[in-house]
């Protein structure tokens, strides 16, 4: 369970205040938030990638910030908005990067890796791309490559940074009927921060909302855009 207490985000001034949030394995939450608001903050110190200015966040009744790198590798997975390849790389060579954390000091995969990697491309349904080059690949399969390698990282949860941010329509619905599966199949609880309220409306996902105000707070979803606009305000 992920947990936060008190919680007061920002970097050298306060953005915005919450009293409690709790994140379950196999929870699929949206993170939403007008530009500005701190949405992008959220997700940062949830993730542990930056400390929140007060308060406490826990994992497994752990704090966050007691977790070094290579345990918080082995419980959260990230994936960004937008994965450009990388030159001279294979996308079994990319995905490979997520066993990273499981390697041992000579940091050389094993079997065992390689097909934990395979098995990740297969879930989402691109082990025919797995030996193209990263940089030859569209938007849309560059993201569920991206994926597949936030699954091979084998994490209890995989938080999403605007993943549909940069995809057509088609891939778009492609990438949150994955996720979609993932929580189910998986268990994994994911956190998808995104400024597209229709595709949240849509997808009829429980929220987190952070206000214009600066009041981060959790919400059922919400089954009419215009409501959700007015709880942002």
């Amino acid at each position: 369970m992920l947990q936060a207490k008190n919680l007061t985000i920002g970097y050298s001034d306060a953005i915005a205040h919450a009293e409690e949030i709790i994140i379950h394995s196999g929870d699929f939450i949206a993170l939403v938030g007008r530009n500005g608001s701190g949405k992008s903050t959220l997700i940062h110190s949830l993730s542990g990638k930056i400390p929140p200015l007060n308060g406490l966040i826990s994992l497994d009744g752990k704090d966050l910030s007691s977790y070094t790198a290579s345990q918080l590798a082995c419980k959260i997975a990230w994936v960004n908005a937008r994965f450009l390849g990388v030159p001279h790389l294979t996308v079994l060579d990319y995905v490979l990067l997520g066993r990273t954390p499981y390697l041992g000091w000579l940091g050389n995969p094993t079997t065992q890796d390689r097909m934990a990697a395979q098995k990740a491309l297969d879930f989402v349904s691109a082990g025919h791309l797995k030996d193209d080059q990263t940089t030859s690949l569209s938007d849309g399969e560059r993201q569920l490559v991206s994926i597949a390698r936030a699954l091979a990282q084998e994490t209890p949860f995989l938080f999403l940074d605007e993943p549909t941010a940069f995809l057509d329509f088609f891939h778009r619905k492609n990438v949150l009927a994955l996720l979609k599966e993932i929580t189910q199949v998986k268990k994994i609880g994911i956190i998808l921060s995104t400024h597209e309220l229709d595709l949240v409306v849509n997808l009829n996902l429980p929220l987190i909302l952070v206000s214009k105000g600066g009041t981060i707070l959790h919400h059922p979803s919400i089954a009419n855009r215009q409501a959700l606009e007015n709880l942002l305000s």
